[in-house]
């Protein structure tokens, strides 16, 4: 079976869009994998908006200072490939295929009962674990995919757990409230474990606490156990001091935005309660090489200006547009599409009055069915708006003189992504 054939059974005998909570059938499958997920050290990271990043900050520190790291990431942008890493280098294709040739019988064992057959999601997290256990990985730092409580990551035994921060997303399984989603997220928190979360908000934290304090686990919190200190913002050249158990001086970062800034204190703080040797050269590195894909990413062709941001909540939208405001005089124009299943709303409000251009585009997406009711609101909440159906038609909009902004899903985000880095649409998006 080669490498699409894969994907193709992944993604269509165990579709991405089907949820099914529970630790039962994850933690069965990795049982008859022989637990790899038990063969190496791990750091759990989870929260609403930030673990992607942070995910890639540790990862980069503990691979300049000669760790060899396997990362887990979800979702992908333009290719699987990019969910499962070894020393942030994408897994191969080649090495998809083995390790699904490995999975294969146990897979089909727990298929013949329905109740114990794995998920898309499972399955990947299972992929990504046998992975990091043949590569002979030092530490693996893994994203959590949703929530935490029930998320298949959650077999993990972590060195540290990392709840970056809490806000409304996914209210259809985590709650209504921000003290439901805290409960939720706070699931990852084990016995003795440290807790390091970049939360500030005190219904949020206090959930984090009790569930912490239960579990006799230290919390570490933002603006109180440490903080940063924004020295000076400037594209791809952000700098901080920050503070502590140790005070680090005149750090660069190169993600951008000052909720980055504030993901990199979390990190710091992460390395910093685990019993890893991490040398502040590593430190300074490591923050220079993080990158996350899609996630106020800039990007320049043609002499053109692109800014790539998957918000896809409030919140993410609040910061794209705060950091759009430091970093760019320029006018701005944004190529947007929405999920049925997200906060149209919630999100459309936090655009007003920014933007000098909107166009409103189909995501390449199954969950983007309602185009239709998605113009609706962008009408009432906008007022002036364009709709262009074709995301690569949107992007002709772009001139020299403007920056153009592409939000509002990571589907939509990926696709334009690829487009622009390589010229086309892989065979990926049409499996």
């Amino acid at each position: 079976m080669g490498y699409l054939d894969v994907l193709r059974y992944l993604y269509h005998k165990r579709p991405m869009g089907k949820i099914k909570p529970g630790l039962e059938r994850i933690s069965l499958l990795l049982s008859l994998l022989g637990n790899p997920h038990t063969k190496y050290q791990v750091i759990h990271v989870g929260g609403t908006n930030g673990k992607g990043s942070v995910t890639n900050m540790i990862s980069n520190v503990l691979i300049s200072q000669g760790y060899r790291v396997g990362s887990y990431y979800s979702p992908h942008l333009s290719t699987f490939r990019e969910r499962i890493r070894l020393n942030e280098e994408f897994i191969s294709e080649n090495d998809v295929e083995t390790i699904y040739q490995q999975m294969e019988p146990v897979l089909k064992r727990l298929d013949e009962d329905e109740v114990f057959s794995p998920s898309f999601f499972e399955t990947v997290t299972a992929m990504a674990f046998l992975y990091f256990a043949e590569k002979n990985v030092d530490v693996a730092v893994v994203e959590v995919g949703l929530g935490g409580r029930l998320d298949a990551t959650n077999v993990v035994s972590p060195l540290c757990s990392v709840i970056v921060t809490v806000d409304r997303d996914h209210e259809k399984v985590l709650g209504n409230t921000i003290e439901q989603i805290a409960w939720e997220k706070s699931g990852i928190i084990k016995n003795g474990t440290p807790v390091v979360t970049g939360e500030e908000k005190i219904e949020a934290l206090k959930v984090i606490e009790e569930v912490a304090r239960k579990k006799e686990s230290k919390v570490f919190a933002f603006n109180r156990d440490f903080t940063v200190e924004v020295e000076s913002l400037k594209l791809f050249e952000n700098r901080f001091n920050y503070l502590g158990e140790k005070v680090l001086k005149d750090l660069a970062l190169t993600m951008n935005g000052p909720h980055q800034l504030a993901n990199a204190g979390v990190a710091l703080k992460a390395l910093e309660a685990i019993d890893l040797s991490v040398s502040e050269s590593a430190i300074r590195e490591g923050l220079k090489k993080a990158k996350n894909l899609g996630r106020f990413e800039v990007i320049e062709k043609d002499g053109k200006r692109f800014v790539l941001d998957g918000a896809h909540n409030p919140h993410a939208a609040r910061s794209l547009v705060k950091s759009l405001k430091l970093y760019f005089k320029e006018p701005l124009n944004l190529i947007i599409g929405v999920l049925d299943d997200k906060d149209r709303a919630g999100i459309l409000k936090e655009f007003r009055n920014v933007f000098d251009r909107i166009i409103l585009t189909q995501v390449p997406s199954p969950r983007m069915k309602d185009l239709d009711g998605f113009v609706a609101i962008a009408k009432e909440i906008l007022g002036n708006v364009e709709i262009i159906e074709d995301p690569l038609e949107a992007l002709k909009i772009a001139d020299e003189k403007s920056v153009t902004v592409v939000s509002g899903s990571l589907f939509l985000v990926g696709y334009v992504r690829e487009y622009l880095e390589t010229g086309k649409i892989g065979e990926e998006w049409y499996l």
